[in-house]
């Protein structure tokens, strides 16, 4: 029986933010034992649900190491603690060293887009660490959209496969297809042949959401594209706009399951997304306009602001306050906030209990870009413990927690606040401290576009406020220092040549 070995280390880093990543931000829930992998994750729509199944599927025998993550989960934030980093690495490493005799292959499951202090790829040098401890036992890994795919995280494996849709709604398939993948290399009925071409673009993430528009439309193009040519599978990397490397940026790869390297489909897929890029580059919103066009739009139900420049998913601390003051200024009626991250705040809503009146220091203290704290007069409605079972279809059934989590109100605005730093996925923050969505016009939000799995069929509208962030929807706002230039949409005149 072919035995493979599943390993897990992700995460997405903002090179623009101050703070360091650490342990805690890598794994928020800590190290997941090896021995408990299975039975944790077997049944769920997760990655590693996806290597778990993809396996027996194949009569293959799964071989977990402990596994740092989210719940299944990957993270986002600033860049990661180098000594943080090659500590996760080692220790993964040295199981693959200590268990050599107990399998044939490794699964990877990855977010790559890391960077610590002195790597800009590090998800590259944790593939070269295993490579140099597995010897030539096959690799394969699966990453999310916003990988920054390198030419040595392709070195470094026999196959790489990435997550196609946004909000990211595939990680089980792209687990169970890098699972069996793995299996038939071992099995030797493929030798897996991988192209990749990297764009000279960035991809504005406001904007590219898989479930309309040109994201839609270049997913189905890429899907039929492969389809039509034989290959196992080719993605659409959009990389992370927030990282300002030398490797950042899109690019195409292309997997055969053997014969020639399919350079030609990727470079030909990649010629076709190039001549469509500047659908990617479109107006933004300040705060007061998404306010207005939201408001406008409201038709009996309600309409989402998601404001994506202070999005926790893309690396940002979630404590901006610039939408939040616009709604206060304006006292919109029937508005929430879901959710400010405020540690301090929500530990004193607890220490008040619901229905006490107290003077709240809210949001605003991590940098300074994201708006100053605002002091609000508040009346505590409900507590939660902040768990709960996460009801989008990004992870459905799946566990999660906000921390000790509070629902305040001040004058006809609510707010929900949270102790860890963590994106909106569903109406959870607001249910799990008693509140009703049929009580709001106005949804406001942290969050780019996972947020749109879950409110997309509900909501009357949604508008995206690009307030002053470390996650603009227009990119121009950036100092970029590091990526290579001429390169899109920075520089109008960029020109791709393969």
């Amino acid at each position: 029986m072919v035995r493979i070995a599943i390993v897990q280390l992700g995460y997405e880093s903002n090179t623009f933010s101050v703070r360091r990543a650490q342990l805690e931000d890598l794994g928020p829930d800590g190290w997941i034992a090896a021995d408990t992998v299975a039975a944790r994750f077997t049944g769920t729509h997760t990655g590693i649900g996806g290597v778990l199944d993809g396996a027996a599927a194949l009569d293959a025998q799964a071989v977990p190491m402990d596994l740092l993550s989210r719940n299944g989960a990957f993270n986002a934030g600033s860049i990661v603690d180098d000594g943080v980093w090659r500590e996760a690495v080692e220790r993964i490493c040295a199981q693959l060293a200590a268990r050599a005799s107990e399998y044939d292959g490794v699964c990877a499951a990855m977010h790559g887009a890391a960077c610590t202090d002195t790597l800009d790829d590090a998800d590259g040098y944790f593939l070269r660490r295993v490579r140099e401890t597995v010897g030539s036992k096959p690799i394969t890994a699966f990453m999310d959209l916003h990988a920054v795919v390198t030419p040595e995280m392709l070195e470094m494996t026999d196959a790489l496969f990435g997550v196609k849709t946004y909000p990211h709604v595939d990680f089980y398939e792209m687990g169970r297809l890098a699972a069996e993948t793995l299996v038939k290399t071992v099995r030797g009925e493929w030798k897996p042949a991988v192209a990749r071409v990297p764009l000279p673009m960035l991809v504005q993430e406001a904007f590219s959401t898989t479930q309309q528009g040109i994201g839609k439309e270049l997913r189905a193009y890429v899907a039929d594209y492969a389809a039509a040519h034989g290959l196992v599978d080719a993605t659409f990397f959009h990389g992370f706009s927030t990282s300002d490397t030398v490797h950042a940026g899109a690019c195409v790869v292309a997997v055969r399951e053997s014969g020639p390297v399919p350079q030609a489909e990727a470079v030909e897929m990649a010629r076709h997304i190039w001549s469509l890029r500047h659908r990617f580059d479109q107006p933004c919103r300040d705060a007061a306009q998404a306010v207005d066009a939201a408001l406008a739009a409201v038709r009996g139900g309600y309409a989402v602001i998601n404001e994506t420049s202070d999005n926790p998913g893309g690396g940002c601390p979630g404590d901006g306050t610039h939408l939040l003051r616009e709604l206060l200024r304006r006292d919109v009626a029937g508005s929430i906030f879901s959710v400010i991250c405020d540690p301090a705040a929500a530990e004193a809503c607890h220490k008040a209990d619901v229905g006490a009146k107290l003077r709240l220091s809210i949001g605003g203290h991590s940098e300074a870009l994201f708006g100053e704290p605002l002091e609000l007069e508040v009346e505590v409605l409900g507590l939660s413990s902040g768990a709960f079972t996460c009801a989008s279809p990004m992870y459905p059934g799946l566990a999660l927690s906000y921390g000790p989590t509070a629902r305040v109100r001040r004058g006809n605005v609510e707010i929900v606040l949270a102790t860890r730093r963590m994106q909106t996925y569903d109406d959870r923050p607001i249910l799990i401290t008693g509140g009703r969505m049929e009580d709001y016009r106005i949804v406001a939000l942290k969050s780019s576009n996972h947020f749109r799995a879950y409110f997309k069929d509900t909501a009357d509208a949604i508008i995206t406020a690009d307030t002053p962030g470390l996650f603009p929807a227009d990119l121009r706002k950036l100092n970029y220092r590091s990526v290579r230039r001429p390169i899109f949409p920075l520089d109008a005149d960029t020109v791709f040549e393969v």
